[in-house]
Parts: C-alpha cells; structure tokens; sequence
C-alpha cells in the first residue's frame, strides 16, 4: 500500500472513532464520574483510551497487509 492511502486510512479511522465517541461520550463521563474523577479527567481518560485504541489498530493493519506483499 502506498504511503497516501495508509496515511488516507489513519485519518478516516480517526475520525470515525472520534465522531462515534463523541455520540458515546456523555454516559461514558458520567460512569466515570461515578468512580470519583473529575468531567475533565474523565473526558482526557477516555479520550486517550480511544486514541491509543485507534494507533494499535491502525499499526497492527498496516503492519499485517505490509506483511503479506
């Protein structure tokens, strides 16, 4: 795969986690509010948690369809 599309593909899987997340992420503050962290704390948490979600996928397809050629 060419170097445009692995970087087209990161994007278009970022976003989309991002904007699912954002439909997700008021009851998700608030179950975590519930354990005794800030709204602030709890938004940067899940925020990071989905992020690195995002990059392992994202590595770990690349590094598999790179693999295969």
């Amino acid at each position: 795969m060419g170097r445009k599309s692995i970087l087209l593909g990161f994007w278009l899987l970022g976003y989309a986690l991002g904007f699912f997340a954002w439909f997700a992420s008021p009851s998700l503050i608030s179950w975590v509010e519930s354990i005794g962290l800030s709204a602030q704390l709890a938004g940067a948490l899940l925020t990071g948690l989905a992020g690195s979600i995002m990059m392992l996928v994202g590595v770990f397809l690349w590094s598999f369809l790179s693999s295969s050629n």
